[in-house]
């Protein structure tokens, strides 16, 4: 039976229960890869509210959100930035209380912040992984030219601290079609990959708790 042919409602509800059943395999974690014109009208800012609604929804802990900027042009790239900025910072201000987050550029300057109890997302506007990674370990050296650390000190955890986002992501998501990106790749080695075709401003309620119920399938093997 295609629970499709009744109608979304009646999936919608199908899939939370098949999700409900199981809440302790449900991801903690989530990190979602998207384009700079992805958020760029006020659908897509709706989008991303209703993403972050379902997953507070299912416990998930932590959202953690990569947008690619793609402009060359610094001063272009540093406006653009401002104004997804802004926008995701009124658009963050309506979601229930005890959400929390935090929105930083792509020098890894944080522009805003909210603390949270329950809820926290992380914003990366144009920083990659690669670039996280050189800024951890220029920090790094810093602490050694300071004398605060030892060169045979240095071990993974000293590094993940001067990480901006500390947490392995349990999932990552890439809407579209498109390919992955480096977006937490060092937190992410062990991380579920999830490929959808549904552009970012048609992804529906179901097509997020798909994510869910799939990664709840999965026997995460943490690359052994």
């Amino acid at each position: 039976m295609n629970l499709l042919s009744f109608g979304y409602p009646i999936y919608e509800s199908y899939l939370t229960w098949q999700i409900s059943k199981y809440p302790s395999k449900a991801p903690k974690h989530v990190a979602v890869i998207l384009k700079e014109t992805d958020l760029l009208d006020l659908k897509s800012m709706e989008k991303l509210q209703l993403a972050l609604l379902e997953f507070r929804k299912f416990k998930v802990d932590l959202v953690s959100i990569y947008v690619d900027i793609l402009k060359d042009d610094l001063a272009l790239k540093t406006e653009l930035i401002s104004g997804i900025a802004s926008r995701l910072e009124e658009s963050f201000s309506m979601l229930p209380q005890g959400t929390g987050y935090e929105i930083y550029g792509h020098e890894g300057e944080v522009t805003t912040r909210r603390e949270g109890k329950n809820f926290f997302v992380y914003v990366s506007l144009g920083l990659g992984g690669r670039e996280e990674i050189t800024r951890a370990v220029l920090e790094v050296l810093k602490d050694v030219k300071q004398g605060s650390v030892r060169p045979e000190e240095i071990d993974e955890k000293h590094l993940e601290s001067r990480l901006l986002v500390k947490q392995e992501p349990d999932i990552m998501i890439r809407s579209g079609g498109q390919k992955l990106s480096d977006f937490l790749v060092w937190q992410s080695v062990y991380s579920e990959l999830y490929f959808t075709d549904v552009n970012w401003k048609e992804v529906r309620k179901i097509d997020l708790q798909r994510v869910i119920r799939d990664y709840q399938k999965r026997q995460r093997r943490y690359g052994r």
